[in-house]
């Protein structure tokens, strides 16, 4: 494969790259995606790609999925130039670059988007701050049959080039949606779905995650890192959750907490299945 080199660090091209990497803002519909799994995965979904920077090891790689990357890459339209290990540098907002970054467009889905197919497994994180916590946490719903992921108040955008990086590519795969809690719960009363707010051991009415119904339409609302959900959000829900653990540990970091809780919604929903 032969494509257009590209060797200057001042190249416009070059600083449109560092342009979304630093200042993208959450209505924007450029993402930044770096990786060749995250490419590849996004090339999938079909996702309009504008153009793909590549240095030349990654574009003479045996690696098992190379081939299918690149034949959809020249089939997407995109524009593709092989560039120098500096320009990398340049673009790539990683302290290691992959060796492959892309710019292509994607926005969130709306928010009626997650609740099908029914019965409705929807995530609602509200507040979370680290981009790599959101994307993992799309990432364990893909993984484990959510129906979709709502992103509440302030928490970090999916579209930032470190949440998608963290979600490795489900963010299109399943409904990611941005929104109020207010929105989203009045949506879930609609829709009839079950909301399941998580909460720490010795809050009142709190439940252990394993003794509450999680087979039926859900939401299940995860809180920031450091405070949690707010009293008000936690006494608007139907039930409040919490994961039992050893004496002396009294939380998990919220990824960790969404991938426990879905495999137990997932678990359950096996079972009845099965019956």
């Amino acid at each position: 494969m032969s494509f257009p080199r590209l060797t200057r660090r001042q190249d416009p091209i070059v600083t449109r790259f560092r342009d979304v990497a630093a200042s993208r803002g959450a209505d924007d519909d450029v993402v930044l995606l770096d990786g060749p799994h995250v490419i590849l995965e996004a090339l999938r979904a079909d996702l309009p790609m504008e153009v793909i920077l590549t240095t030349t090891a990654m574009l003479e790689s045996n690696a098992p999925d190379a081939r299918q990357l690149w034949s959809l890459a020249q089939a997407s339209g995109a524009e593709i130039y092989d560039v120098t290990t500096s320009v990398m540098d340049a673009v790539s907002p990683v302290r290691t670059p992959s060796g492959i970054v892309a710019l292509a467009s994607w926005s969130p889905a709306d928010v009626d988007a997650l609740w099908l197919p029914a019965p409705a497994l929807v995530v609602g994180v509200v507040d979370v701050q680290d981009p790599g916590n959101a994307g993992a946490i799309v990432r364990c719903a893909d993984g484990l049959d959510a129906t979709g992921v709502a992103m509440l108040g302030a928490t970090a955008d999916p579209g930032s080039w470190k949440s998608l990086r963290g979600a490795m590519g489900s963010t299109f795969r399943l409904p990611v949606a941005r929104g109020s809690v207010d929105e989203v719960l009045a949506q879930a009363r609609e829709e009839g779905v079950r909301v399941i707010a998580t909460a720490a051991r010795d809050a009142s009415g709190a439940v252990e995650v394993r003794d509450v119904d999680l087979a039926g339409p859900v939401l299940l609302l995860l809180g920031n890192e450091g405070a949690g959900l707010s009293t008000e959000i936690q006494d608007n829900a139907d039930t409040r959750v919490y994961i039992d653990m050893r004496a002396g540990l009294d939380s998990f970091n919220v990824s960790v907490t969404a991938g426990l809780l879905l495999y137990e919604a997932r678990r359950q929903r096996n079972e009845r299945r099965a019956r």
